[in-house]
């Protein structure tokens, strides 16, 4: 990040965001599962969703690439849990700061407002206008990100069959982080909607691999 922190924030300038020095979108996303047994029903429900999940997050940066992720974890839990429980907010806060400029994520209302972690600001109604534009700007943004969430389970059909996924019985986790190393593989060879999108271009496989 120290060596890229530039390039991720020009990308994401030059789609006239309001954050200057956005380096990356971070989001949750859930996994459905089959019905689990052995107590674990309640862990695994979300009451958002409505459904028994596995919760993950991750971290994409402008040119598509899952740049962290975390996981699996209770489908009952918050995002906020899961970004503490990663280490997420400490490894931010040490890393962020390059050259003296004070680079950011960029996620959702769920997350908490930190220099090294800039948030939206909901559906509160005091919002000034201000706020207003700010979220609407970003949102618009975001959503090519959220393509590549998307991408793992359009190549990786597995996890649209959640009665083939049953804890214990298979590991669900770590087929999801295949699934997105697998992505960034191929990201890194054809491209894909976010990186033509912001113009930031992926990485060779060979330096991926070697970073």
């Amino acid at each position: 990040m120290a060596e890229r922190a530039a390039v991720y924030a020009g990308a994401v300038r030059r789609r006239r965001a309001p954050l200057q020095t956005c380096v990356g979108f971070i989001d949750g996303t859930a996994i459905h599962v089959a019905r689990p047994d052995g107590g674990l029903q309640r862990a695994c429900y979300s009451g958002h969703k409505r459904r028994h999940v596995l919760k993950f997050q991750s971290v994409t940066t402008p040119n598509g690439l899952v740049f962290h992720m975390y996981g699996p974890h209770e489908g009952r839990r918050h995002d906020i849990v899961l970004y503490y429980e990663s280490g997420l907010d400490d490894d931010l806060r040490q890393t962020l700061l390059i050259d003296g400029v004070q680079h950011c994520l960029y996620g959702d209302s769920s997350y908490v407002l930190r220099s090294w972690m800039q948030t939206g600001h909901g559906n509160e109604p005091d919002r000034t206008a201000a706020e207003r534009a700010l979220d609407l700007s970003m949102s618009r943004i975001r959503e090519p990100v959220e393509c590549g969430y998307k991408d793992i389970k359009q190549y990786f059909t597995t996890f649209y069959f959640q009665r083939k996924l049953k804890i214990r019985e298979t590991v669900v986790g770590r087929k999801y982080f295949s699934g997105a190393l697998m992505c960034n593989i191929w990201l890194c060879l054809h491209g894909n909607q976010t990186a033509s999108y912001f113009g930031c271009d992926p990485p060779s496989l060979e330096r991926y691999f070697s970073d």
